[in-house]
């Protein structure tokens, strides 16, 4: 059964979809799968001789159909070689099929990207983890947001904050209905919509899955480096790592043949998203990438650790477990197979053993980025439509291999 989440993360459910999309588009979705190719991430990986490559595009094309899914790819590196494919359509509009390195908006896996930035400014001592962040932020802020003297950067990081959620007031849903789809937004106009409200709770206490803690660090990032979020990251993290296609939404120019993202109405009516300006390009999940790009980043930071020191990626995977009682008690957010939270990346229960990464959902895209560890194995699913779950596709993926 289809799940429809809400923005930026996959725990919060809205609703289950009552209707299905009407079957005449279904005879557009065609499968388009690329042939396999040596790992940039891993060159010595083995050729694709022992892949089952027609059962993992039969899982494509599989979901493609019975859950009328506008167009998805997957991307699979693993000690038995690489794989990338794709089903459906990039636009219903133009009918233009599905390519494995289309770029699709990554939304709340963004917020991998934004924590290691952090860290490396921890690194630089430029920032200090237990830290209260009223030390980091511009005064007009600190001064009206509550217990700014009181939370912590690391609080931020791993949504312990207890700040308010800032897509759910009236204010950001009013006006971001009639933003100008090509209008950035700052993270300083965003935020606005908090300040002087009351918090979800008081910091440290509960685990709360909250998007204002990330344009709270957009800020901080900011006002730091002296530049904007889409240059520290195209400096640090893109450039660096390779990642040719992967851009800032709104604040930079496409790097690649770019999906369009649909939601689905409770008459299982497809709307496309093209036009929508939610939030687009903040700091809780700003960019657009492919899926081999979003391997290559998880191989740059986890297996040759070239972003961070080995102390600060340890503290980026102390996770905060489920079975932490309260701690990680909110029920809002159950995202399948998630285990916890740690700073900016989750931990994920697999049939294979503990994986790390991420999701997302915003805009009529959902993502999902995981690195099993015990098995070498990165797992990309990405798709243009938001009722999905990318991590039991991403599952049924890695089953096809190591079964």
């Amino acid at each position: 059964m289809k799940k429809v989440y809400s923005r930026r993360s996959f725990g919060r459910f809205l609703l289950v979809l009552s209707g299905l999309f009407a079957g005449g588009l279904l005879g557009l979705f065609k499968g388009k799968e690329q042939a396999i190719k040596p790992s940039v991430a891993s060159p010595t990986r083995p050729s694709a001789s022992l892949f089952s490559n027609a059962k993992l595009q039969e899982i494509l094309e599989q979901e493609v159909t019975s859950d009328h899914v506008p167009g998805l790819v997957m991307y699979l590196s693993t000690p038995k070689g690489v794989w990338s494919g794709g089903a459906g359509l990039r636009s219903l509009e133009t009918g233009q099929q599905v390519q494995p390195d289309d770029a699709f908006s990554i939304a709340s896996t963004s917020k991998t990207f934004v924590a290691v930035i952090v860290l490396q400014l921890v690194g630089e001592n430029k920032i200090k983890l237990d830290q209260p962040i009223a030390g980091y932020l511009p005064k007009d802020i600190s001064d009206h947001l509550p217990y700014s003297s009181e939370i912590t950067v690391r609080q931020l990081l791993n949504h312990t904050s207890g700040v308010a959620e800032y897509l759910s007031t009236k204010g950001f849903v009013n006006a971001a209905k009639n933003r100008d789809r090509f209008h950035p937004w700052t993270a300083h106009e965003a935020i606005q919509f908090i300040l002087d409200r009351p918090p979800r709770d008081q910091p440290g206490k509960t685990f709360a899955y909250t998007d204002s803690n990330y344009i709270l660090l957009q800020l901080i990032i900011e006002g730091i480096t002296g530049a904007t979020l889409a240059e520290v990251t195209r400096e640090r993290i893109l450039n660096f790592c390779g990642l040719k296609h992967t851009y800032t939404e709104l604040w930079e120019s496409p790097a690649a043949n770019v999906a369009t993202g649909y939601t689905v109405d409770g008459a299982g009516k497809l709307h496309s998203q093209v036009n929508v300006n939610d939030g687009n390009g903040l700091g809780d999940g700003a960019l657009m990438s492919t899926a081999e790009d979003l391997s290559k980043f998880l191989h740059c930071l986890l297996v040759e650790k070239r972003l961070l020191s080995p102390s600060l990626l340890q503290e980026m995977l102390t996770f905060i477990r489920k079975d932490a009682g309260a701690v990680f008690g909110i029920s809002e957010y159950t995202i399948m197979g998630v285990k916890g939270y740690g700073l900016g990346i989750e931990q994920f229960n697999t049939p294979y053993g503990e994986a790390v990464g991420h999701t997302g959902s915003a805009y009529g895209f959902v993502s999902a980025m995981l690195y099993l560890r015990s098995g070498d194995a990165t797992a990309i699913v990405l798709a243009n439509e938001e009722g999905i779950d990318p991590v039991e596709i991403a599952f049924d993926g890695l089953k096809s291999v190591f079964d």
